[in-house]
């Protein structure tokens, strides 16, 4: 969608799942990309950025969100961070209406407070917030869970559910003497003040503590507040570290410096204040239990750097003061609420808890997709239903690919435009500036479309009669057993593919068509509403080439002898209908061994195209077509009955491609166990036409052999 510019479309389709596409398309680490065939030929598809650019080009909040009729329960959901915000619009979009408490003046939770404005602009960040506001969701900021306000209290005020989604906004201490000093300060609530106020207090020389994105966001914040050197310690190497690729380049391209393979010992202060920090260098031995070497202390390795602020961001915890009290709410050994991994319920009655609250600190979208599964488990709570049903994990183990092509062109992913770096210092402009629409074209069409069906669900919208819709999009095969006294094959033909006629120059030139594509165009339901232009350009042909027999009579280039019936006729019947699309200024040519137009009035019919509406019929079998350069036109060489070699230059060919039974039918025909003949149609006896070699089952239609409908019919 997006690579065809159908930005509304895309959106559509995305918030279906996320309720925050401008948001993620920015901050998602886009673990998805990890899973892209597209690494199999260069690099992965930029799925992150192509969200962005659709949010970015259609305003979400004009996106029509289908939502069931209102229901009369409430539900209370604490936190407006991710977690809240999915729940709250995914109960929306089931009818059921929900309030929000913040503890915090805006809402947003650490979308607002954690993540600085130069990687997530403000603007973004409201408006994707108003378009939940827009669906019927209350929040209110200011309005801790607390002494004044509990969970016991909200079951009192008649909500009938709640949800705890509080985030993890508590910074773990690093334990090592002197970290009270004056100076000492971690790094989630350096960030908070930042975000809400702009600024913050902050030293000459900064030092932060950590490898995560939090490090990394304290240290391009202090970079931009005035910081003259920040420095990042990091225990381990960059290899190991949690950080984002691009945001440890982006911080480094920036002026921080990072010390890997040391930590810190012990804060130095004077008179209570921080004058520095004693390090220790480290040394990686085996794998610890996240998998990464465990760094270890070399002893006799300190040394002391001279900072006046030290901002440590070694991980968080959520903050269960306020729902510790809570009966029947039962907590982990790391300070995380226990729930039931499917549902989310907590162990008290209608409550449930999701985010960082229940997974320690994490990605925005593992706490988006925690509120929609809560968000289907409190509509099952009020329904009445089981909770857990038809929701166990699925493990896809044989995913069914498209193949790579053999040929994909290479040249890696289309870069993301950036803010220069001499532009940054001092304000919080966003860096990442977005794809614009030539990029974002450009970046989708490297999609492989490995998947078959991407499930834009495009078919359902476009589909008139509504013969194709949701219910039916999602059926599978399923294999039955029939009782039956006989069978009938009916199952046709396929048009014969000119692609491997290099000669023709149909797979390089949009010019050549063929002669289904050629129906198409005629037809007022086709590409061009019946209106008679090339693919090319949109110009109005003026003349128009018809090459018989392609794919069929021909034993050199396809092994296809038989006629194929029909080529003839239809031929002439589209050189009649293009003639009076065109209004009679048009030069209609047939090139054919010999026209077969036998029976029911054809060779009339073949007389009034030659003497009435004017169509040339020359019988000549041309060779090659080549394009005319510096022009859409196309230029052939033929020889005439009486061996003159002529050339001449039409707007468009058309192929009169013949018949041929395809490959599914001839394993079908084995299958059943039923002889062809050479050219791959059903074997029969002329005294007994419909008959085919294995008693019981039968055959009709043009796997008997090549024929036109009113044949088939009969």
């Amino acid at each position: 969608m997006v690579g065809q510019g159908k930005y509304k479309e895309a959106l559509k389709i995305i918030m279906e799942d996320l309720p925050l596409p401008g948001v993620l398309g920015r901050i998602c680490p886009h673990g998805c990309e990890d899973a892209c065939r597209r690494c199999e030929v260069d690099e992965p598809v930029a799925i992150r950025d192509l969200k962005r650019l659709a949010a970015d080009r259609f305003d979400p909040r004009d996106i029509e969100i289908d939502c069931l009729p209102d229901r009369p329960e409430k539900v209370a959901i604490i936190g407006s961070g991710p977690a809240g915000l999915s729940a709250a619009y995914h109960l929306a979009r089931k009818g059921v209406k929900s309030t929000i408490f913040e503890a915090l003046p805006e809402p947003g939770g650490m979308l607002r407070v954690g993540i600085p404005e130069h990687r997530l602009p403000r603007d973004v960040l409201n408006k994707e917030i108003e378009l939940i506001t827009n669906l019927g969701v209350e929040i209110k900021t200011n309005t801790p869970l607390g002494p004044d306000l509990t969970v016991d209290d909200l079951f009192s005020q008649g909500f009938k559910s709640v949800y705890i989604a509080i985030g993890a906004h508590k910074g773990i201490e690093m334990g090592i003497p002197g970290e009270k000093s004056k100076g000492v300060r971690q790094g989630v609530d350096f960030l908070r003040e930042v975000n809400l106020t702009g600024k913050a207090e902050l030293g000459k020389n900064v030092a932060i503590i950590g490898g995560g994105n939090v490090a990394i966001d304290v240290a391009r914040c202090a970079v931009r507040l005035g910081a003259e050197s920040v420095t990042i310690i990091y225990r381990r190497t960059r290899a190991e570290m949690p950080a984002w690729e691009e945001e440890v380049a982006a911080c480094e391209a920036e002026g921080v410096k990072i010390e890997y393979l040391a930590a810190p010992q012990e804060v130095l202060a004077e008179d209570g204040k921080v004058t520095g920090l004693r390090c220790i260098r480290m040394e990686l031995t085996e794998p610890d239990s996240s998998g990464r070497k465990r760094p270890v202390p070399i002893p006799g390795s300190e040394y002391d750097i001279e900072i006046d602020q030290l901002i440590p961001a070694i991980g968080q915890r959520p903050d269960i003061s306020v729902i510790e009290d809570i009966a029947d709410l039962e907590f982990t050994r790391w300070g995380t609420t226990e729930v039931d991994p499917i549902t989310y319920a907590t162990g008290k009655d209608g409550v449930f808890a999701g985010g960082d609250v229940q997974t320690g600190p994490w990605v925005a979208i593992g706490a988006i997709a925690a509120g929609r599964e809560a968000a289907e488990s409190i509509i099952r709570y009020l329904d009445g239903r089981d909770m857990r049903e038809g929701r166990e994990p699925i493990n896809r183990d044989d995913p069914v690919y498209r193949p790579i092509p053999k040929d994909a062109p290479g040249g890696g992913r289309v870069r993301m435009p950036e803010l220069p770096v001499e532009e940054r210092r001092g304000n919080f402009k966003e860096v990442e500036l977005g794809y614009d629409e030539k990029q974002g074209a450009a970046e989708a069409h490297r999609c492989l479309n490995c998947g078959y069906c991407c499930e834009c669900y495009q078919c359902v919208e476009a589909c008139g009669p509504k013969a194709v819709t949701l219910e039916t999009h999602a059926q599978k095969p399923e294999t039955m057993a029939l009782e039956v006294g006989s069978v009938i094959l009916a199952p046709g033909f396929q048009p014969f593919d000119p692609s491997k006629f290099d000669h023709y120059n149909y797979i390089n030139h949009p010019n050549v068509i063929t002669s289904i594509e050629f129906e198409r165009i005629l037809s007022a339901t086709g590409p061009t509403e019946g209106h008679l232009v090339r693919m090319s350009d949109g110009k109005e042909p003026k003349k128009i080439a018809w090459f018989q027999c392609v794919g069929s009579r021909d034993l050199n280039r396809c092994d296809n002898a038989y006629c194929s019936s029909v080529c003839c006729m239809y031929a002439i019947k589209e050189a009649v209908i293009a003639k009076e699309h065109a209004g009679g200024d048009l030069d209609c040519a047939v090139f054919y061994m010999d026209m077969r137009t036998h029976g029911k009035d054809f060779e009339k019919f073949y007389n009034t195209a030659k003497d009435k509406h004017g169509v040339r019929f020359i019988r000549s079998r041309v060779h090659t077509v080549e394009a005319v350069p510096g022009t859409d036109d196309l230029r052939i060489k033929y020889v005439t009955d009486d061996g003159e070699i002529k050339t001449e230059v039409f707007d468009q060919i058309v192929l009169s491609v013949g018949m041929e039974i395809s490959p599914d039918i001839i394993d079908l025909a084995n299958r059943l166990g039923i002889e062809l003949t050479e050219s791959h149609f059903c074997k029969s006896e002329s005294v007994a036409p419909v008959a085919t070699s294995k008693t019981g089952i039968y055959v009709c239609g043009a796997f008997q052999g090549p024929k036109d409908i009113p044949e088939s019919v009969m």
